[in-house]
This record gives C-alpha cells, structure tokens and sequence, in this order.
C-alpha cells in the first residue's frame, strides 16, 4: 500500500502476456486495471492462512520515470517484506470480512490511522477469492480509482492469475531451495574447508530467504560456538565477523532453539532477540532452526534482518529444510576433515616416529617432537626447552629461528629457573598442551618476551619422559595471532602423547649407549688397573700379526717378582693399590701406539708394533728401569722387580698363540736365571718341543672331538642316593693316548684357550645332563671354572645361552672355583660369580682349605658349597687334627647355609665317619672313579639305591623353565 504520488497518465498499453506465464499475465492485468482505473498504485498481495501474513507480490505504478512495475513509488514508505494480520488492521478487515473496504488517513478507524502511518491518503481493499478462499488482496491508490465496475471484471481473472503465479513461483522457489540443498550435499564432499562450505550455505541462504545475513552456531564441547556468517550479497565485513566470532554472550533465541529442538521466530528487545546482539548486529527480526535432527543436533542456523519482519511459510519451510540437510552435511565435513586431519596426524606421527627412532637422548627427541607439533599447528617456528637436574632452564633447541631471538632467549630464559615463569607451573600442573592464541591478552608468558620474540599465539606441549616432566616445546606463530582448531588441539595431543614415547625411548637409548659403552670399556679393560685388559690385547695383537703386509712387531710378557710374597705380608689391598701404581710407571715408558696391558694376577703384557729386537730390548730395560725406585704405599717402601719376556714376529713366528705362549716362556726362563728379561730362542731341548707341540696339538684337539668329558659320581650321604656329577675333561690325543688335565690346562691358561675349552666342556656336559633328565633322572653336574674364565664378564651370558638351548634349570649346574683362582682378581670374579648366582646356577668352592684367605671369601662371595680339599679325606681316619678340621668345616658351612662335599673318599672308613658326622656329600675312588657317560649310566644302574627321578621329564630341544634345583 505506497502513498499515493502525482502522476501523468501515459498512454502506453502493456505488452499481451503470455497465456503459459501466470506472472506475466498477472502483471498484464495490473497494468490495464490500473491504465482504465487511473490509479497511482495497484498492488496484489498473498494472504499466507498457514502463518496469518500478507505477502507484496506485484504493483503497477503510474510513473514514466519507474520502468520496473514491481518497484514501489517510495521505498522508505513502502514495506518490503511480508505483514503479519496482527499488525495491519487494513488487511485484515478485507481478509476477515472477505469483503472491499476503503480507508482514508483522516478516518478515525484502525485501517485510517495505518494508512495516516504510512503516509498514504486514501486506499481501497479488494478481496481476491478462488473457490471461496481468500487467496490475496488487490489494493488499489488512491481509493476514488477503485470503480466498482471494473474491479468487478478483473477480480476474479486477478484472483485466479494470482493463485496460478504464486503456485508457479512457489515451485520455482522450492525449485530453488532444492538446489541450493543438494549443492550443499555436493558440496560436502569437495569443499575446501568446513568454513568454506558454511560461507557458501550462509550466502545462498540469505539471498534465498530475503533476509541480509544468514549465521551458523556449532555445538562444540557442550555450547554454541558462532562459526560463520555471511551476507546476501556475499560480503564479510572483517571487523563485524570479527565482533560475532567473539561474541561474549550466547544468542538467547539460538540457544532455546538448541534446548527444545524447535524453530523460533523473534523480534528485537522480545527476550529471545535483545541486548549485544541487537545492539553490536543491528538485528531486529530473527529465524532460528536446528541443524541437524533430534536429539543428535549439530547447532543452529539463523536468519535475520535489520528491519522487523514476519518470515513467510516458504522461509521457515527452507530455514527447516536446510537445517536438517545441514546437520547432515556438517557431519559429512566433519567426518571428511577429520579423515583429513587423521591422515596428516598419522603422517606426522609415523615420521615423527621415524625421526624418533634415530634419536638419542632427550634433545635430540625433544628436537623431533618439536618439528612435529610445527608442522601439525601450521606456526612459523618452534623450541624444545629443557630443564636442568636443578630446575633451571638448560639447553635449548631452536626450529627455524633467526639468530636474533636465540639471543634474546639465550640471555633472558637460559639459566633462570622454571618455576619462575607461568607457563611452566601452568603445564607442571595441567600435564597437558596449551594454546594460546593472543599471547596479548596471556599471562603464561611476560608481553615483553613475547614482543621481542615477536610471538603472537603460539602452543605449548610438555615434554614428558613417563611421569616426569623433562621440559616444554613451545611452537608459534608470528605477526598475528591466530585461532587453533579443535581439530589441531585434538592432532596436537595425540602427538603429544606419541612423543613422550619417543623422548622415553630416546632417554632409554642414551642409557643404553651409555651402558654399551661402560660394557665396552669393561670388556677391554682391567677393573682394577683400568690397564687394557687380557681380551683387548688379544685383539689388538691379532690384528697386528694378521694384518695384510703386517711388519716387525714384539710381544713381552712382564711379571712382578715377589708379588706374592707382598700379597701375604701386607695383604691383598696393598697388592692391588701396588697394581695400580706398577701401571703408570710402565706406561711412561711407552711410546704412542704401543699397548700396556694387564693379563691378569701380577702378570703384564706389551705390545710393539714395528719394533725390531733392538727397540723391544731397549723398552725391557726401560721397564725394568721405571720400578727400580721404591713405590710408597701406607707410608711404607716397597721395592718391585720383574721379570721380562720378549718374542718377536715374524721372526718367532705369526700366530698370535704361539707369540704369546714364547713370550710367556721366555719370561719363565728371565725368571729362573733372575736375567730381568730374555728373548725367546729355541733351545733344542725336548721339554720345550713338547710344550709347543702340545700347545698347537691343543688348538687342533679344539676343532675336532679329540676333548671327552668324564662324569665321577657325587653320593648324597643323607639318602644314600647319587645326586650328580662332576665334569672332568680329558683328551684323546691320537697319539699319545688319554690325557689329564695337569698335562694341557696350564698351556690352555697360558695360551689364551681356556674360554673355548670350558665352553666345549659345559657344552658337552649338559648335552649329556639333557638326555639324563629326559630319561628322568634328576641329577646336576659340575663344572670346574679357570682363572681366565672368571674374569670373562661374556661368561654368564653364554651359559645362560647354553642352559637355554638344551632346557636344562639353572639349578642343576654348578660351577666349582678354587680359592687360588678368586685371589686372581676379586673385584672382577665377584661381577662374574654375581651374574651367574642371578642366573640360578650354584656355585661351590673347590680345594676348600688349602687357599691363603678362605675365611674373608667366604664372607664376601655368593657361594652355595664349600668342596673341601682331598688331603683332608685321606688321615680321616687316623688323625685327629685331621678329623677336627672336618668336623669344624661341616660345622661353619651349615651355620653358612652351605652345604659341603668332602672329595678323595678312598675307603668305607672314611664314608662311615663322614656320614656320622652328618656331611652332605661325598666323592671318591671308593664311590667311583671318574668314568665317560655311557659306562657311568652302566655303572649307575647297577647301584642297589634309586636315583631321584625327575617330576616331569625334559623333553630333548624344547627349553624348560629355569629354577633353583636343590638336592634331596
């Protein structure tokens, strides 16, 4: 209903409408009722019944200048958008009474004073019916051009045109809508980003909806979050958008439609629609919907205007439309994006992982995992902060960092104590990332900092080893702040969790290399000493005489006269400090490249490579020469010689073995004639011919099956049972028939091969205990163990590969060691002796009695059995002194909780006193003699008492589990 204006009429007929375009002939008749009535104005309005509203469809206008006929005459006066009945009592009079009215502005009624406010003059009002329906109002400026006559022709052509143009748009408009849906379902799928997609929806839909703006509140983490708006025009004006992304309020109207899952319409100050966003957004009139279906709903979408207005059937009806398909399609996008993030997740993660995996030590995974969170948060650069054992901010890793900040992070935060900065007490308590996105309007961080730095928002993340809290990796980015996703918030915790993994396994690895590199040293050094040790010089040795076009070299084998005697006067601590001085003053000696090893007890070893035998017999009398001078222990002065022996390669020979072994006699020979030193020669005499030969003959014997093994019985004096076995090797020599152990274990000794032998005897002895036990008897063996065996920290390790390998407890093996071996090197014996008890194997101690110190080892080592030497078995009968000896032994080893073998057993006297006095064990000739395997079962089953017999048999090759077997 325009005001009326002064119009010239014109003569210009309108153009035949179309008989298939309703709207054209809709627009037709308006333009002829309007020509023949001479109005300013006609206009035809819908009556919406559904939602009480009266809706502008089309106008004519009498004004040459105006060429669109839908245009009103004033814009300012003129409503664009639909009337509710309520608000105009004009229309509702015609739609009500169903018939014409006319209204002037000096009138006194309702429908005189809504024209009096719309500043139009006069009007007439024309009900337009199809089949008894009101479907819309024909008004007609001023109300003196509303003839009766012509009206009454072209009411009812325009009633059925109106209903006809309005159904065709009415399908054009859900035509429209059902694009614009299904563009959004398609669109899902290829949208750049979920903010993308919902700008595109917003824009489509306000244009659609004839509202200026449309908005969307995602429901995150159990409130609304506004995540996009966007205009009809397409626009987005940043400081509006910047304003309605940090709304500090709710939308009331949005946030009821969420709690009842029911759309709302609202006007300004109406409760629903009032305070900041009616004032910050100018929002006069609103819709609101629910994205998604319920109860599972996503958000809600809403569309507004600055002006107040109804919202027509078709809005509502496409507001709920899209809502509903956009609760679908927002899943969709969710579900792509976090596809999306997942795999950029997992990709950083697997290369994180990757990286990880080549670290040691926790910068070098602090550095990985700080590189990872940069690329997941997308921020310019990044630094791991780690934290010194006294809380202090330590070393740094920088990411990408211009050299002027590490200066200013070098001079500000390095060296200053963690607690002291906000952030760090923050994370120590949260144990969580942080994000913060404006680091202006942050605490966590002093502004000044963060200004030098130029740091704008930036993430933290822990960096945790376990439950312990190494540091902090900080990654930002610069020149503005920025807003983290909750998709990036979730990617960075999972990182976060996957990276304290990589730190722990990186702070393992160091531990590792640091234990690596201890055994290493271990391996090839003297405890004691720190000396390189016999393994080490072996080593280098063979590399020097193998090597290709190796040249002259000399061995020279040192050993201290008169150490034992120190050892026995002033005890073992004064031997060892004493070992420990010996081995400066022959380093001095030495050039670069020579090698000064201790091979064990007082004996030394010296490598030269290149020296011919002038050099070797100059280092000699230097040696001899830098112990002449007394050596000051405890305030005393002690005087040491030695006695040297040299052997020279190639000229002597170029087998490491043989080198050492003339070495080695050389020495003895230096010794003998008290010379200081010696060069090996061959002296033609057949005791030394056989020594070589039988050392060579040795290493062959090794290759081969020459070695046996043979099993004397050990008898349980409780049960009358045999309980186990003791392992003693022989050799087969081709020639020269069986050999004993006193024939070739001190060239073995001597020549570095008592490793390799004792490995082939327990090798070959707990085979034979395999096939034993899977023939159910229960019975152990024992296995005597060298000087050069118990300082080989690679023992325990072996035999645990062996007891492995052939399933056999760890209980049923024992491992004997004479008191004379012990005293060889205690501390390293001690390790060794400890490795093996942790592996449940026994130990016992054999020639008990006869050693120097047996009572201070028994106090100090992990022994299970004392063996008491054969000497004390043979006048147990007969001598008192003899016999009290034994008794006391049997008494210390069960106040010990030993238990004892008496060895050397040779007749039933001797076995009855022992049983009476209580002994555990017993060996010897009147038992039996030592025997190989096959005649030892033979002998075995024709004793008059059982043999214990195993629980459950052990079947050959599987491993059982290991235990601690003790006899019965």
């Amino acid at each position: 209903m325009p005001e009326e204006r002064t119009h010239r009429r014109t003569t210009t007929h309108p153009a035949p409408a179309s008989p298939y375009d309703a709207q054209a002939a809709l627009e037709n008749l308006l333009a002829r009722l309007r020509a023949s009535a001479g109005a300013t104005r006609v206009s035809v309005w819908v009556h919406e019944a559904s939602t009480q509203m009266i809706v502008p469809y089309r106008q004519s206008v009498a004004d040459p200048h105006d060429t669109d006929p839908g245009t009103a005459a004033d814009p300012a006066s003129t409503p664009r958008t639909a009337i509710t009945l309520s608000r105009s009592p004009f229309m509702s009079a015609v739609i009500r009474s169903r018939r014409s009215l006319a209204a002037r502005a000096d009138g006194k009624r309702l429908s005189d004073r809504e024209l009096a406010e719309r500043g139009i003059r006069s009007a007439h009002g024309e009900p337009l019916l199809v089949d008894g329906e009101v479907v819309g109002v024909l008004t007609v400026e001023p109300a003196a051009a509303a003839a009766p006559h012509l009206l009454r022709q072209v009411t009812p052509r325009l009633a059925a045109a109106l209903a006809e143009a309005w159904t065709r748009r009415a399908e054009q408009r859900r035509t429209a809508q059902a694009e614009v849906l299904l563009t959004l379902i398609e669109s899902a799928s290829t949208a750049q980003s979920m903010d993308h997609l919902l700008g595109a929806a917003c824009r489509q839909l306000a244009e659609l909806g004839e509202v200026e703006r449309a908005c969307i509140f995602l429901l995150e983490d159990g409130r609304l979050v506004p995540r996009m708006a966007a205009y009809a025009d397409g626009r987005r004006d940043p400081a509006t958008w910047e304003q309605f992304r940090n709304a500090p309020v709710g939308m009331h109207l949005a946030e009821t439609v969420l709690r009842t899952g029911e759309p709302m319409a609202a006007d300004k100050d109406s409760g629903l629609l009032s305070g900041w966003w009616v004032d910050k957004f100018g929002v006069a009139s609103g819709l609101a919907v629910p994205i998604g279906r319920s109860p599972h709903l996503a958000g809600v979408l809403t569309l507004d205007s600055t002006q107040v207005r109804p919202f027509s059937e078709d809005v509502r009806r496409l507001a709920a439309a899209a809502g509903a398909h956009l609760g679908g399609v927002i899943e969709q996008a969710r579900t792509s994006e976090a596809r999306a993030a997942s795999l950029a997740t997992a990709r950083v993660v697997r290369q994180m992982l990757v990286d990880g995996a080549h670290a040691t030590g926790v910068p070098e995974a602090a550095e990985v995992l700080a590189r990872a969170v940069q690329r997941l948060a997308g921020t310019h650069r990044s630094a791991a902060y780690l934290i010194d054992d006294d809380g202090s901010i330590g070393e740094v890793r920088h990411v990408d960092w211009p050299d002027a900040h590490k200066q200013v992070v070098a001079s500000t935060l390095v060296g200053r104590p963690a607690a002291d900065v906000p952030l760090w007490r923050f994370t120590a308590e949260q144990r969580s990332a942080v994000f913060v996105e404006d680091t202006t309007t942050s605490d966590l961080l002093d502004p000044r900092l963060a200004r030098a730095l130029d740091l704008a928002s930036y993430v933290s993340v822990p960096l945790l080893s376990g439950d312990r809290l190494l540091g902090l990796v900080v990654t930002g980015s610069v020149t503005e702040a920025r807003a983290w996703s909750a998709d990036v918030r979730e990617a960075v915790r999972q990182v976060t969790l996957e990276g304290s993994l990589v730190v722990e396994n990186a702070a393992l690895r160091a531990i590792e290399q640091q234990r690596l590199q201890q055994l290493a040293v271990e391996a090839h050094h003297d405890p004691l000493t720190g000396l390189a040790n016999r393994r080490r010089f072996i080593e280098e040795l063979e590399a020097t005489v193998y090597a290709t076009g190796a040249g002259d070299s000399a061995v020279l084998m040192i050993d201290l006269d008169r150490f034992k005697e120190i050892n026995d006067s002033f005890g073992h601590s004064v031997g060892d400090d004493l070992l420990c001085l010996v081995g400066p003053r022959l380093e001095r000696v030495l050039r670069p490249g020579d090698l000064l090893a201790r091979m064990g007890g007082d004996e030394f070893a010296v490598l030269l490579p290149g020296a011919d035998e002038g050099r070797a017999r100059e280092v000699a009398v230097d040696l001899a020469a830098a112990l002449r001078d007394a050596f000051v222990l405890d305030g005393m002065s002690l005087h040491v010689d030695a006695s040297i022996g040299i052997a020279l390669c190639p000229d002597h020979g170029r087998d490491r073995s043989l080198l050492l072994a003339r070495a080695d006699t050389a020495m003895y020979v230096a010794k003998r004639g008290k010379h200081g030193f010696e060069i090996w020669a061959p002296d033609g005499t057949p005791a030394s011919r056989d020594r070589l030969e039988t050392l060579e003959q040795l290493r062959t014997a090794l290759d081969t099956d020459q070695l046996d093994v043979h099993y004397q019985p050990k008898l349980d004096l409780r049960t009358g049972c045999v309980t186990g076995v003791e392992a003693l090797v022989r050799w087969n020599h081709p020639e020269r028939g069986l050999l004993y152990p006193d024939v070739f274990l001190p060239l073995a000794e001597q020549a570095g091969l008592m490793r390799r032998l004792a490995l082939r005897v327990l090798e070959r002895s707990l085979r034979d205990l395999q096939a034993w036990r899977a023939d159910g008897l229960d019975l152990s063996v024992a296995v005597n163990l060298s000087v050069s065996n118990l300082q080989d920290v690679a023992l325990p390790e072996q035999v645990e590969m062996l007891l492995d390998a052939f399933g056999v407890p760890a209980g049923s093996l024992v491992l004997e060691i004479t008191e004379d071996v012990l005293m060889s090197d205690a501390a390293r014996s001690q390790q060794v002796m400890a490795a093996l008890r942790r592996l449940g194997v026994r130990l016992s101690i054999d020639d008990y009695g006869t050693g120097y110190s047996s009572l201070a080892y028994l106090r100090a080592l992990p022994v299970d059995e004392l063996k008491l030497d054969r000497s004390f078995a043979s006048n147990l009968t007969s001598d008192e002194r003899a016999a009290a000896i034994v008794r006391s032994t049997l008494q210390l080893s069960e106040d010990l909780g030993m238990s004892m073998v008496v060895e050397g057993v040779e007749d039933a006297a001797t076995l009855a006193a022992l049983r009476a006095w209580g002994c555990d064990y017993a060996q010897g000739y009147h038992i039996a003699r030592p025997q190989p395997a096959d005649r030892f079962l033979a002998w075995l089953a024709d004793q008059p008492t059982s043999v214990p017999r195993t629980a459950i048999p052990v079947q050959r090759g599987l491993p059982s589990r290991r235990g601690t077997h003790q006899p019965s």
